[in-house]
């Protein structure tokens, strides 16, 4: 072992010597040190992703919001709903018109339903508010002039073939000529299509404060299916809620009127549940075939996520049915409104004194306040 260990201790020493007539070896050039790594600024990257996400976020809280307590959330964007859905960034005024079509029809229908929808896009606020489709009003005539008759003429009167859109907008001016409401839109449905509108929805929840109901109802004076509405919260399917809110038997209009409305409030509370964004195909389909509109697909959608919008606290449901008295003197079923009434009515709903003012001065000067 000795031996071998002499050998290695001699190689060392002679790797360690310089040999005669060379120079001593360099010692060995240093390895270049690595570039330091300019920190990459991501500040205008991170920018640009914060500002399209909360731009999403925006958007799709205002067709659908969030859900917390008794409130409505949603994120505010510049311009708002009024902005992404091509509406007034006011408060504006839609008319909904229900149609009480037979199957046979096929020319004008009775007009069973007046509803008008303000919505205050800043405040997110809301109202409904009804007209006794008996209501004596300044009817626009088809060729020109006015004549008073009942506001539901106003559609018959200038209801065209060629023309789907001149008897709703007979009502609109019957409504601004006669309250001083200018309306922006209008809606039209009847009652076959809204059941189907109102079964795309998954129904609807009522909470009925008095039993009632029609044995012998019928919607189509043919086919007869009883219906009964007894105290309480209850689902009802499309044909329910349509018999819900037409039956006459055992009440009058006005009665009707306030089922209408909570059946209309009602819907609005299904829509605003995040489980309607499964049903979105569906109700769209449906409203296609339903409803009548001078409104858009997306102006119409911005009505809809609006209304969601409103928490129940400032959704006001009122009617001009409080204010109405018979016409003895008709020789029809006709109300007349009485314009104190009406303008402590509209002042509340609209949460405007002058638009009260404005429709209680303007029956008074048409000659048709009771």
């Amino acid at each position: 072992m000795t031996p071998v260990m002499d050998d290695i201790e001699a190689y060392g020493q002679l790797q360690e010597r310089t040999l005669p007539g060379r120079p001593p070896a360099a010692p060995p050039l240093p390895l270049p040190a690595a570039p330091r790594r300019r920190k990459r600024r991501h500040w205008l990257r991170n920018f640009i992703l914060l500002a399209v996400a909360y731009i999403v976020a925006g958007v799709v809280t205002a067709v659908q919001p969030i859900p917390i307590a008794s409130a409505r959330l949603s994120v505010p964007l510049p311009g708002g709903a009024p902005l992404i859905f091509g509406l007034p960034d006011r408060p504006f005024t839609v008319l909904v018109i229900g149609l009480d079509r037979r199957p046979s029809e096929t020319g004008p229908s009775r007009t069973d339903t007046v509803l008008l929808v303000r919505i205050d896009p800043r405040s997110h606020r809301a109202a409904f508010l009804s007209i006794p489709r008996d209501s004596m009003m300044s009817v626009p005539q088809p060729g020109g002039g006015w004549t008073q008759d009942r506001i539901n003429t106003a559609y018959v009167y200038n209801w065209s073939a060629k023309d789907a859109t001149a008897a709703p907008k007979a009502v609109m001016a019957t409504i601004e000529r006669n309250l001083g409401i200018k309306v922006d839109h209008y809606v039209t449905f009847d009652q076959y299509d809204s059941e189907k509108l109102i079964d795309a929805m998954g129904g609807v929840t009522i909470d009925n404060p008095k039993a009632f109901g029609q044995a012998d109802y019928s919607d189509d004076d043919v086919n007869v299916k009883p219906q009964q509405f007894p105290v309480g919260k209850q689902h009802l399917n499309g044909y329910q809620a349509v018999a819900y809110g037409r039956i006459r038997q055992g009440s009058s209009d006005f009665d009707r009127i306030l089922r209408q409305q909570r059946i209309a409030a009602g819907l609005l509370d299904e829509a605003a549940s995040p489980s309607s964004l499964l049903r979105v195909p569906a109700v769209w389909r449906a409203y296609g075939k339903a409803i009548g509109t001078d409104m858009s697909l997306r102006q119409s959608a911005g009505v809809l996520a609006m209304l969601k919008r409103v928490p129940d606290s400032q959704l006001k449901t009122k009617s001009l049915g409080d204010a109405a008295t018979p016409c003895n003197s008709c020789t029809a079923a006709i109300q007349l409104l009485v314009p104190a009434k009406v303008q402590q009515i509209i002042a509340e709903a609209f949460g405007d004194p002058a638009a009260g003012q404005r429709a209680a001065a303007l029956l008074q000067s048409n000659g048709v306040a009771g």
